[in-house]
């Protein structure tokens, strides 16, 4: 059976970036699990309340989803930078030990979010292929608002797309549990606007909609 870890910098980028597919994981009985890196809040003020809230929120979304199990590491928000990333390497490989995936998705590695490039180095250097490893897919998706703003010299450019159209739904009512996170059109957030995202990737080919990927490493 497959074991899928989602590693993310912040609670809303799991189902931002690959909500569908995780869906689609967990309705073929595949374990799915969640690291939230950062607790996505402190950047806009220190509001503890809206840390827990952001939790709650999170929770409920993977749930809904199917993920079994969700860990928070608590890390600042907008302050990943200032940790070493052997320190962030060495707490996803812990998780790694733990729940043994054999696909690991996480950020692409050009976003404008600081964070989210912190992550993939973090990761990056987690999965890298080692003798006995158990990894044996590597993978990056888009985060709205973060990804197409980054440099267009080093743009994201998909080469593996995963039909969602049968689950775009529930993607977006786990998206709905992150009631601050929901802006209106036609922000990259909004719900109409992560509608189009996912139906622009799919007709791209041929499906009504898709998720859209970067495939870093295949081992077979």
């Amino acid at each position: 059976m497959k074991r899928i870890l989602v590693v993310c910098a912040h609670p809303d980028d799991e189902t931002l970036g690959m909500g569908g597919t995780i869906a689609l994981h967990t309705g073929k009985k595949e374990n799915v699990f969640v690291l939230i890196i950062s607790e996505g809040e402190s950047a806009r003020g220190k509001n503890k309340s809206k840390i827990t809230q952001r939790k709650k929120q999170a929770e409920k979304a993977c749930e809904l989803l199917g993920v079994k199990e969700i860990k928070f590491l608590d890390y600042a928000d907008q302050k990943l930078d200032t940790i070493p990333l052997s320190e962030l390497s060495g707490k996803i490989e812990t998780v790694i030990k733990k729940w043994k995936p054999n696909t690991v998705y996480t950020h692409f590695w050009n976003d404008i979010n600081q964070d989210h490039r912190q992550v993939y180095e973090a990761t990056a250097i987690a999965v890298r292929p080692i003798p006995k490893s158990k990894i044996s897919q590597f993978i990056v998706f888009e985060t709205p608002s973060s990804t197409e703003w980054g440099s267009k010299k080093k743009s994201f450019s998909p080469n593996l797309f995963i039909d969602v159209t049968k689950v775009m739904n529930k993607k977006l009512q786990a998206f709905s549990k992150y009631r601050n996170e929901v802006m209106p059109y036609p922000h990259p957030r909004s719900k109409k606007s992560i509608t189009n995202r996912a139906k622009f990737w799919g007709n791209t080919v041929g499906l009504e909609f898709a998720e859209s990927f970067m495939l870093v490493r295949e081992i077979k």
